[in-house]
């Protein structure tokens, strides 16, 4: 591994051990680094020049066999145009699945599905791993239902040019634009009403997908966005990470689509000469094995963040500026969230919650309860932050299905959150 390196010590196997079981309890799920990516890299490349088009246009597609998608359903691999803020073309790459049976007469509703964070490297892009299917275990129901499901992979992740991770605006461009490919797609019937689930990093997408879909998409009709353990409010979420070995995860991708977002961004004083050595490298190792080396560094002493990157007046207005507002009572939002997230942190959505209510928001927050680690005391658990993406799903789609048929959203903002503060970490 990249961290063992010039390091100079040896780890010894008890370290290691430890290592592999609590990257167990962080990962909960293996992103597939080990699938031959040579098979398909042609099928990602961007034409060049890339041809007269607009939003949402397939560049490419083919039939995705993988044993766990539903026998009542056809899956696909796609690439399809996409922009950034600025209006400037990029590529994306997506799965798509369709239900078998006979569309209805008003064509197929569109769930978009925005997934968390997996690693910048090309091989972390769920459309290029063996069996994505296992990121969306509801997505049988989605199909009963006769939904059909978009999952971007934004741009830049498995394809030509920066991921911009955790920058709203391009994000929820990327999933409002697999749904106008999931329109233009042969055979899916799919019409104009959507809806937006995401986890985490995608939880962030969905939320920003709430203000920019409207207004960038006029022709299509966005009826809710639901959210689980979004990464909505940045500046809590850093301020209580910035120090844990969580940085070590989150923050090389960070620091890379910031720049890009921000290029005067400074890193003097807020950085480590560690992070600023192995940020590209960390960035584009897929999510498990980049759990393995951050509990390595946080084993050997080693810090992604010299300082509290919110200490930083630039930082912080980034941070700012990246955050999710809240969203007009006329864009029903549902936010999931469990009390002992050890990654996004319970107390962000809290303040989230409380915000958003305070601003008129139509929001529903439902608190879970512990799903790993310690429950009494409760203490804050990384495995949790995985299972909630997981246990999320079942309630994200039945409110989805009553924005779907129309019935009036009501919030629960009499509701107070489940707690204030953070407890305290396992």
């Amino acid at each position: 591994m990249r961290v063992l390196k010039g390091v100079g010590i040896i780890v010894g196997a008890a370290i290691i051990a430890v290592v592999v079981i609590l990257t167990a309890t962080i990962v909960g799920g293996k992103v597939q680094t080990d699938h031959d990516q040579s098979e398909i890299a042609a099928f990602y490349e961007t034409p060049n020049p890339l041809p007269a088009g607009k939003p949402g246009d397939i560049i490419r597609q083919e039939k995705f066999e993988t044993p766990n998608v539903p026998d009542n359903a056809e899956m696909y691999r796609v690439l399809y145009r996409t922009e950034d803020q600025n209006g400037k073309p990029r590529v994306s790459g997506a799965f798509i699945v369709i239900p078998k049976a006979e569309a209805p007469a008003g064509g197929r509703k569109v769930l978009a599905w925005a997934h968390g964070t997996t690693g910048m490297g090309d091989a972390c892009a769920p459309s290029r791993t063996k069996d994505p299917i296992n990121i969306i275990p509801w997505v049988n129901e989605a199909i009963d239902r006769g939904y059909v499901v978009t999952a971007t992979d934004y741009a830049g992740l498995g394809t030509e040019g920066p991921q911009m991770y955790l920058i709203g605006q391009d994000e929820a461009r990327d999933v409002v634009n697999s749904v106008r490919m999931a329109r233009n797609f042969p055979g899916s019937h799919a019409n104009k009403t959507y809806g937006v689930f995401g986890h985490s990093q995608g939880g962030h997408s969905s939320l920003w997908t709430g203000h920019v879909g409207p207004e960038y998409a006029p022709e299509l009709d966005l009826v809710g966005v639901a959210a689980a353990a979004p990464a909505g409010e940045l500046i809590p979420l850093v301020d209580g990470q910035w120090n844990q070995m969580a940085a070590w995860v989150i923050g090389p991708e960070v620091l890379i689509s910031f720049k890009e977002r921000y290029p005067d961004l400074p890193t003097d004083g807020i950085v480590t000469d560690a992070g600023m050595k192995g940020y590209e490298s960390m960035a584009e190792t897929c999510i498990n094995d980049a759990a393995i080396e951050a509990m390595i560094d946080e084993k050997l002493g080693r810090k992604f963040f010299a300082s509290n990157p919110m200490d930083n007046p630039v930082w912080r207005k980034v941070a700012e500026e990246q955050s999710t507002k809240p969203l007009p009572k006329k864009m029903p939002a549902m936010m999931l969230q469990s009390v002992n997230d050890g990654v996004v942190l319970p107390s962000s959505n809290s303040i989230l919650q409380t915000t958003w209510c305070k601003a008129g928001s139509e929001l529903q927050s439902d608190w879970l309860g512990p799903l790993a680690g310690n429950t009494a005391p409760v203490t804050l658990s990384p495995m949790t932050h995985m299972k909630t993406g997981i246990a999320s799903g079942p309630l994200a789609l039945s409110w989805m299905y009553q924005r779907f048929e129309n019935a009036p959203a009501v919030n629960n903002c009499n509701t107070p959150p489940a707690l204030v503060h953070n407890p305290p970490a396992a």
